[in-house]
């Protein structure tokens, strides 16, 4: 008796067929959306104003790092971010850096830690004498305030991230405004009924009360109340508060806060490094601000310049120990 050649049945054939147009349907979807979110990722990074970007034409070269303490080999990334006093659109060359911070994102904990730095650091400037950290940035713009943060702090940071006054107030409103709680001598100051140099557009009160941009940042810049350690802080309450509005958004919400912020924000990143950072994102939405300032409390005495201006002459060995301590704690 022969044997006869097995064939499958046509209900066999059928199946098999199937499941291969499904598994390629469902492929060929997947690529598409694949693709068509890199797009979009590319399209949005396209906004940013990439400047100083090491090894581009054009990139203001900083304090070189070794292999060992790349920016993607360590678990920690720090960024410098700064706060220019420009009330416009535009962007200049001599603006101070009223406001400097470093962020430190631990990549592997996905702790978050911002320590704000007194602007009033006195800080060695080539061809000058000492003067204050905020003025390093008017001699040499955001690259010379990024190397001397570097080489006084003996910190490993390489990227910064800057907006100035009037991109700030257009990002607040972006995301919808920020919860602030504002002691009653802060509103008092907002609603000018004491001697302040920032008053609110709305009547705000003791208590929480929900800012927008031109508000939240009146809030961050009134110093005269009290002092300029408690405007710093005010400082990180509204940076904060911003990433708590973040967390919550929307899809929808997210797209329309890229479309507004990213032309505003001129960094040192490159695109590859940012949308590396994208994928490490949801990792830190759970987490809280660790905060402090630089210098520490009974750290650091006063100095005057030329001009009778006084500088904040910090004891360095005990700050760059604290703000060490602080990032790798």
């Amino acid at each position: 008796m022969s044997k006869k050649e097995f064939r499958p049945n046509n209900g066999t054939r059928n199946k098999k067929k199937t499941i291969v147009i499904v598994c390629s349907v469902f492929l060929g979807v997947v690529l598409c959306v694949f693709g068509t979110a890199a797009l979009y990722i590319n399209h949005m990074l396209d906004k940013i104003d990439y400047e100083n970007v090491p090894g581009e034409e054009g990139g203001q070269s900083v304090v070189e790092v070794s292999d060992d303490n790349s920016l993607w080999n360590n678990n920690i990334l720090n960024i410098l971010l700064l706060g220019t006093d420009e009330r416009s659109d535009e962007y200049s060359d001599n603006a101070r850096s009223d406001c400097m911070m470093i962020l430190s994102l631990n990549r592997k904990t996905h702790k978050m830690r911002l320590i704000s730095l007194e602007r009033g650091i006195g800080v060695p400037i080539e061809g000058q004498e000492d003067d204050w950290l905020t003025h390093t940035f008017a001699y040499g713009g955001a690259a010379l305030t990024l190397k001397t943060v570097q080489e006084c702090f003996e910190l490993d940071v390489d990227r910064y991230v800057r907006v100035n006054f009037n991109s700030f107030e257009q990002i607040i409103d972006a995301i919808g405004g920020v919860d602030i709680e504002l002691t009653e001598l802060e509103a008092q100051g907002l609603n000018g009924e004491i001697y302040t140099n920032a008053i609110t557009k709305h009547t705000v009160y003791e208590g929480m009360n929900h800012l927008d941009g031109y508000d939240a940042l009146q809030y961050a810049r009134q110093r005269f109340i009290d002092s300029d350690w408690h405007r710093i802080e005010r400082q990180r309450n509204v940076v904060s508060a911003a990433f708590d509005r973040v967390k919550t958004m929307s899809v929808f919400e997210w797209n329309s806060l890229l479309e507004t912020a990213l032309p505003l924000v001129k960094t040192n990143f490159t695109k590859a490094e940012i949308t590396s950072l994208l994928l490490d994102a949801p990792g830190f939405t759970s987490s809280e601000i660790e905060q402090m300032t630089i210098p520490a409390a009974d750290t650091y005495g006063s100095k005057e310049t030329s001009d009778g201006r006084s500088l904040l002459d910090l004891d360095w060995d005990t700050n760059i120990q604290i703000l060490k301590n602080f990032i790798n704690s």
